[in-house]
Formats: C-alpha cells, structure tokens, sequence
C-alpha cells in the first residue's frame, strides 16, 4: 500500500523539534513491505490540514497523521479529519476511563479540556495508549485507511508497534528485511549500477539510502514463511554483490570496522597522518581479540619527504611493526589529492591508493571508511592466496 505520513505541529515547522515520528513510522511500515512514498508537516491551523488531508485521500492507501491529539485548542487533528470524513467525534469510554485513572494515580485534578482527548471519530478502531491519555485512532473508509497517533514519541512508538502494525502486516504473510552495507562509493553510482534491478523490483523491494560516508540497500521480501523470504532475498543479493561486492561490507548492523576485524587474524599496528587517530578509535572498540598494538600518529621529521611516497609508507609501516611487535603493520598518508595505505605482512608489503578531496577535516572523516573497505579487500584478497 501507498502510505503518507503527515506531522501536525507548528512547533515542527519553526524547528523547534526534529520530526523523529515520521522516520520510525516510515521505518515500521517500510518493514511490512509497505511504501511511504510522501512526508508532509503542517502547523496548527484547521484549513491547512483539512487542504492537505482531502489531498493526500486522493492520492495515497494509508494516511498517518501524528500529533495534535491532546486537550488544547490547538490539538485540531481528530476534529479537521472528522469532518473530512463528515463523521462526529464520540467519547470513546475506555479511554475515558484511562484518563480519569490517570489524573489519580497522578494525585492531580483533572480539567474538563482533558475530555477532548477521549474524543474518536465514530465507529474507529481505538489504540490504547499505555504511556499516555491520549489514544490512537484508526479508521477505515472508503478503501481507505486513517491513522491518528500521539505526538510525543515515548507515546507514539510502543503504539505503532503493539497496536497500529499488526493492522498492516499481510494476512499471515512473512516480512523478512536484509540490510546491504557498502562504503567506498556513492549513492549515484550504486543506483546507476542497480538501475535495472530496481526499475524491475517487485516482491523483494531493493531501497537504497546514502549514509554517513556509507550507502546501504534494504531487501524487503514477504512470503508464507522465514524460508520462502529469505530464498527471495538471496539471488537479488547474489546478484547486487556480483556488481558491488567489491564495496560490500557486511549486512544488517555490521561496521567496516567490524567486518575488518572478523578477518584479521594477525597483530597489527598502524601509523596514520590521516585520520589523526579516529581510525584507531573505531577499531580499538571493537578488538575483542587484543590484535590491535598501538599506533602512531604522523610526525613530519620523522619521514623523509624527498623520498617517495612508497618509500615513505614502508618506513612507517616498518617502524610501527617493529616498535609495537606486531605481525602487520598499516600506514596511512596524503599526498596531492591521494590518500596512499602501506598494508605490510611478513616480508609482502603492498599499496593501495584512492582519491580523497585535500580539505583536511573532509579527508579525515570521508577517508575512514574508504580506508576500512579497501583493508578489508587486501584480507580478502589474502585469504583467497
């Protein structure tokens, strides 16, 4: 189904807060092999969103509407979709009751506004609210379906997933996701990689999203069972790792620096001008197995910058090896534009160079993961001898 997320708040219009709701309820629905194909946000005024609700009926399968459901004359949002509807609000009593209990077990006294968040359009199914008053709506009609949520997220959230989902969920279908991670290139080249891929998408759905120096891709299979999706997923995967495998990383939540670790089976230790220590931090974090030695951030007289860049590297590499006793040793400079990585094992001493904008601050943050990915491919590559 075609979804539309529509946040009510003028406090989200003067960014005042961030519209988190609409990313975890894009999230929730993209999960159930659904497609939020729209987010729109609009402030507290009755006819802006009557303009926007009539809109969006016209257009999409499933509207949710977050915020703008509590006791003030603001909170306009169950009053302006009522009469899109041409439907009377109703107090609903359980929720009634709930509220009541609620100012109790408070030991405060409720005001007679606090009503109006009992208030459901007739004949609506009601989501109770297990953190706070005001209850959920949703409502079908006409083929059409109409969701009211809470604003604050700490109400909103267990909502969405206790109550609201399992509405959408495909009969007894199976929704399987699998997360790509790849790093090392950009969002255009992979969509132009996987252009066909994706134009020709059915049932697994592929989602690619750009990321921080990272783009991942979302598999999304439905089926009758966890086999039927995962044997969905895989020839798809199969076939988008045999054009950008060289990039991939790992799947779900891995890191690059995890993925790095899982293969490295020797002590190392590093010498960086680049990354000014980042790249040690990321990998000391997760170095379960003590390989990770030490490391050595770049001193200018200590290389000689009349020699070559390739001999500079090995001299790094060498002299972190041995003042740290480690089996390998990596070495990471710049020069002109160009990241080089000096990757030395035993007596085999390699380099591995890519492109990398001079600003220092960009080529510190960017080169990391580029740096991670092309390490991960020189273990590959060793493993594979």
């Amino acid at each position: 189904m075609k979804v539309c997320i529509i946040a009510v708040g003028s406090e989200l219009l003067l960014g005042q807060i961030v519209n988190t709701n609409a990313q975890f309820v894009s999230q929730k629905f993209n999960e159930a092999g659904h497609h939020v194909l729209e987010h729109i946000v609009v402030g507290d005024n009755a006819q802006r969103l009557e303009n926007v609700t009539r809109r969006a009926l016209r257009q999409y399968d499933v509207l949710v509407l977050t915020g703008g459901l509590g006791p003030t004359k603001d909170d306009l949002t169950k009053q302006t979709v009522a009469e899109v509807l041409n439907k009377d609000l109703v107090i609903n009593q359980s929720a009634m009751d709930d509220i009541e209990d609620y100012f109790k077990q408070h030991d405060k006294v409720m005001t007679p506004n606090n009503r109006q968040q009992a208030l459901v359009i007739e004949g609506a199914e009601v989501l109770a609210n297990e953190v706070g008053m005001a209850p959920g709506i949703y409502v079908q009609h006409e083929h059409k379906h109409i969701v009211m949520l809470p604003g604050p997220p700490k109400e909103l959230q267990p909502m969405v997933v206790n109550k609201l989902m399992p509405y959408f969920f495909q009969g007894d279908q199976t929704i399987e996701s699998e997360v790509l991670r790849f790093c090392g290139i950009g969002e255009s080249q992979v969509e132009t990689e996987l252009m066909d891929l994706i134009d020709a998408q059915s049932n697994p759905t592929i989602a690619p999203l750009a990321g921080t120096h990272e783009v991942t891709i979302r598999l999304t299979a439905s089926g009758e069972n966890s086999e039927v999706t995962r044997n969905l997923i895989a020839p798809i995967k199969e076939e988008i790792l045999k054009r950008l495998g060289w990039y991939y990383y790992g799947s779900d939540d891995m890191t690059p620096e995890q993925a790095v670790l899982q293969l490295q089976d020797q002590t190392f230790a590093i010498y960086d001008q680049v990354t000014e220590g980042l790249l040690h931090a990321r990998l000391k974090q997760n170095d379960t197995q003590h390989l990770l030695k030490g490391y050595m951030l770049h001193h200018d007289p200590f290389l000689d910058a009349s020699d070559t860049i390739e001999n500079q590297l090995y001299t790094a590499t060498q002299f972190v090896q041995s003042l740290y006793d480690s089996e390998q040793a990596v070495s990471i400079l710049s020069q002109n534009n160009t990241v080089f990585i000096g990757l030395l094992t035993g007596d085999t001493f390699q380099v591995k160079t890519f492109k990398m904008a001079q600003m220092k601050h960009l080529q510190r943050d960017r080169s990391q993961n580029y740096i991670l990915i092309t390490w991960l491919n020189w273990l590959r590559e060793s493993i594979s001898k």
